[in-house]
């Protein structure tokens, strides 16, 4: 008869669904770890309903190296490299390039009516979760939370829009051995009913559009995802499953603890739910139970014992001699609570005159766990209910029973915990298939009249902070969140925030913060009041799936890109400090400028690339003791005939300017006056960075740089605005407008961190790949940057708050004063380590552009985010972003 826990197996695991969303959502974060063995997707860029095409092998692989050759050597078309091929090749060949080429030509092409769906999709997926069919022992059914972009194709249909919604696809599975091993076969459902797509009900779509996406995503499913077999692990344990209950539902997996094979019933028998409120359970039927418990060495042992008892013989106590022996039992009765083990001995001697008895018996015992020591092992529950014979004294009953079980459970110990032991390896040995770092500890012991439980949870890695990354559409006309995701959870709300500045040409300080609310979509059509020198800002609210299946609300950092001005010199940036300021958004009339800096960001190469035009720059040491800085610009723009030219303005101030608060400095240069037509920025002179580079000696002073980024004139002391004009006028060269992205790392997010090699200010040796294990948080800083020296503080206090827990903090001063950096250590009380890279070679490493910069790097040695400039949040690494402008379409 099947046992009600186990059926006609010897053992059950029970995983909860929840606690089996919880693996499915590590996978999902694992998509940030670029080594990671097993992850899934958070966004995918696609094709739907391209024709198929019909060509032999050697055809295609033939067109994958002409695809190749175009990358490396640059496009051209088909007939031109044919003739190339054909003409230059040794005879042997030459043919052959000749017939393939051909073949390529025939290639058959099916056509499709321009009506059909054709096109690039751009999708979001959250993190998988999975349920199944009531009582199924071959279906698993996924969701997601998905939303996509549709680009169709010229002259073919559209998709209904927004595609926002979950999609519910059910797969069949089963298993078969395979060469030793079991081979698992996976397959989307045929069914139609079981592949579906429900609309997020604020979308606002019909039953006949949704109906529509989902024909769709049928397809996607059915032809477009990989049912290879998979070979499951040697000695994998699980090879049969069910899905038991409709609310709070588990999986069961079957196991034969003894090796034996499976019964023939399978799972069927399978039907209760036992896990209760725990992530997992492991259930042990009765009998196996029974028989890590050995019967016949207590009965021995029993028989092998006598005893001596003082029986009253004519009116005198004399010592008789007695054998022991079960005339029934011992016998193991499972109950709620416990497992009575009961029985009755008879107590016989050879004398005789003395009379014979007996000793009946009944001990509750329990499997009780060690929950720090996960040990589980047999333990009496009090003492023995005992009746015996009346010349055979109470308590010399109860300690031949009591001494006899005990001596029976520490014989069987070993083999109880040796069953439990097992079966939590084997759970383990599973689940680290998929994430290496899961971990199993039980919890509590349950005994049942079937036999006896074990429940417990499983464990997983900590979840990672939402990531935000902000990109540009192909035309430029939107911004994308495509690539921002919650690590293990699901994007609810994309919260966009952004600075509108009304005027032309916008004024660096007069920007007006605009916000919107996105649930359906994640491109966000810019705002008419963009520029560029807007910040644009995104925060993601949403879910998120712990390890252990419970889930939370979690809410991205606010994450912004900034505008920061085009590369202006071809000049390694580590020979002076050449910057510009990004500005905090909304800065009050009364705030000083200094503490309104969010970072410092290099206009020179960090390292030589191929880089487009970018705006003519006209650089200019301004006129400081005048009390109109600014007029002889206006003057000279006012007298130039050509319009609309690509042209920014950097006007340099002396050291200490921007102590001054907004309205100070705005006063001092007549910035409420008339505007400038063209782009201005303000820089302050760092360090004398700006002067040495360009051999100032004497204010005011201009230098013009070419779109090109040659230096093609210059003026010392004063100049008539009409001579200016004419040199503009001159020497400037046609570029296209500045575009707006985010400033880069040479690394990306995911990628291995570059290995860098140092020493503290002890002379101690440190590199990072001997680091790995730690999450670390490289910062790279300048000793005259006011947002360096507030990002240090921040890190300082993240380094205390943290205790055991915080990351490790290496922190690389750029410049080239060591006492200066060790003057700020010991005024901040900096007590994490601090290095010298006066050669910014391990900024360089990274490709370091703004100051400060820092890099966070986990455990595994993977870059997981990077902020420019400071941090708007301390709990939240990345929550600021600088963007740089870059020219689009520039021509001469």
């Amino acid at each position: 008869m099947a046992n009600n826990l186990t059926g006609d197996y010897e053992a059950v695991v029970e995983i909860s669904v929840r606690q089996i969303n919880g693996l499915l959502a590590t996978l999902h974060q694992n998509g940030a770890y670029e080594n990671a063995p097993l992850k899934l997707l958070h966004s995918v860029d696609t094709r739907l309903g391209d024709p198929p095409r019909r060509f032999p092998d050697h055809v295609l692989d033939f067109g994958d190296w002409v695809f190749e050759f175009q990358q490396e050597k640059g496009p051209r078309p088909i007939k031109d490299l044919k003739d190339q091929f054909v003409s230059t090749s040794p005879p042997g060949v030459a043919g052959k390039f000749k017939d393939i080429f051909a073949d390529l030509d025939n290639i058959e092409v099916i056509e499709i009516p321009p009506e059909v769906i054709r096109g690039r999709a751009r999708i979001q997926i959250s993190t998988l979760q999975v349920s199944f069919p009531q009582g199924s022992s071959s279906e698993v059914i996924l969701h997601a939370f998905a939303r996509a972009h549709y680009y169709p194709d010229d002259n073919t249909g559209e998709l209904p829009k927004p595609v926002h919604g979950e999609v519910q696809a059910t797969f069949e599975i089963r298993t078969q051995p395979y060469q030793g091993k079991t081979r698992l076969f996976v397959k989307a459902s045929n069914q139609d009913s079981k592949i579906r797509f429900i609309a997020d009900p604020a979308s606002g779509l019909s039953a006949a559009e949704a109906g529509v996406l989902a024909a769709q995503i049928r397809k996607v499913v059915r032809e477009g995802i990989d049912t290879l077999p998979v070979d499951l692990p040697a000695g994998f344990p699980f090879s049969q499953f069910k899905g038991i209950g409709v609310v709070g539902q588990v999986l069961a997996l079957p196991l034969q603890l003894s090796g034996a094979g499976a019964p023939a019933s399978g799972v069927q028998p399978i039907n209760a739910s036992f896990v209760g409120s725990s992530g997992f359970a492991f259930a042990v039927r009765k009998e196996y139970v029974q028989g890590l418990i050995d019967i016949d060495a207590i009965r021995a042992s029993v028989a092998a014992r006598s005893i001596t008892l003082r029986i009253e013989h004519w009116g005198v106590g004399v010592s008789v001699t007695y054998k022991l022996r079960f005339s029934s039992g011992p016998t193991l009765t499972f109950k709620a609570g416990s497992i009575e083990i009961s029985g009755r001995v008879e107590v016989e001697t050879g004398t005789w005159w003395a009379p014979n008895g007996f000793v009946s018996f009944k001990q509750a015992i329990t499997i009780r766990l060690n929950t720090s020591t996960q040990v589980a092992s047999l333990r009496r529950i009090g003492d023995p209910d005992v009746d015996e014979s009346w010349f055979i004294p109470s308590g010399t009953s109860t300690n031949i029973v009591r001494s006899e079980i005990d001596k029976a459970l520490d014989a069987n110990e070993d083999s109880v915990e040796a069953v439990f032991n097992d079966a939590r390896s084997k759970l383990v040995s599973g689940l680290r298939n998929f994430d290496s770092a899961s971990t199993v500890r039980y919890s509590g012991v349950e005994t049942t009249v079937d036999g006896v439980i074990v429940r417990g949870d499983i464990g997983g890695p900590g979840r990672l902070n939402p990531i935000v990354e902000i990109g540009e559409t192909e035309h430029r006309t939107a911004f994308t969140a495509l690539k921002s995701w919650i690590p293990g959870g699901r994007i609810l709300r994309h919260v966009w925030s952004w600075v509108e500045y009304p005027d032309f040409p916008p004024s660096i300080w007069n920007g007006v913060t605009r916000t919107a609310t996105e649930m359906h979509r994640f491109v966000f059509p810019k705002p008419p009041g963009i520029t560029s020198i807007s910040h644009v800002c995104l925060r993601l609210e949403g879910t998120q799936i712990l390890a252990n299946g419970q889930t939370r609300n979690v809410t991205g950092g606010t994450t912004c890109i900034a505008p920061a001005p085009d590369i202006v010199l071809d000049v390694p940036s580590w020979w002076e400090p050449v910057t510009v300021p990004i500005w905090m958004p909304d800065i009050a009339d009364d705030a000083v400028l200094r503490q309104a800096i969010a970072g410092h960001v290099s206009v020179q190469t960090d390292r030589p690339q191929k880089m487009a035009p970018g705006q003519n720059t006209l650089v200019y040491f301004a006129d400081w003791p005048s009390e109109r800085p600014l007029q002889i610009l206006r003057d000279a723009f006012g007298k130039m005939k050509l319009r609309n030219v690509a042209l920014q303005v950097i006007v340099v101030l002396p050291s200490g300017a921007f102590d001054s608060t907004k309205k100070e400095l705005a006063g001092k240069l007549g910035m409420d006056e008339a505007k400038l037509p063209v782009s201005l920025q303000l820089a302050e002179d760092d360090e004398g960075g700006w002067g040495r580079t360009f051999g100032l000696s004497k204010r005011p002073s201009y230098y013009l740089i070419n779109a090109r980024r040659e230096f093609v004139w210059k003026a010392e002391g004063h100049v008539d605005a009409g001579e200016m004009a004419a040199a503009l006028e001159k020497h400037l060269v046609s570029a296209g407008p500045p575009r707006v992205q985010p400033l880069s790392l040479a690394v990306e997010t995911g990628c291995t961190a570059p290995d860098v090699a140092f020493r503290d200010s002890e002379k101690q040796s440190f590199a990072l790949h001997r680091m790995r294990g730690q999450t670390l948080f490289l910062n790279f800083w300048q000793s005259w940057s006011a947002p360096s020296l507030a990002e240090l503080e921040r890190l300082q206090k993240l380094h205390e708050k943290g205790g055991k827990d915080a990351p490790t903090i290496i922190s690389f001063h750029g410049g080239k004063d060591v006492k200066k950096m060790e003057e700020i250590r010991r005024q901040l009380g900096l007590t994490f380590t601090v290095v010298q890279d006066s050669e910014q070679r391990q900024a360089r490493k990274y490709g370091v552009r703004c100051w400060p910069t820092t890099v966070e790097v986990n455990p595994e040695g993977t870059v997981e985010q990077a902020q420019f400039g400071v941090a708007m949040h301390d709990d939240h690494p990345r929550s600021y972003e600088v963007v740089e402008s870059e020219p689009v379409g520039a021509s001469e």
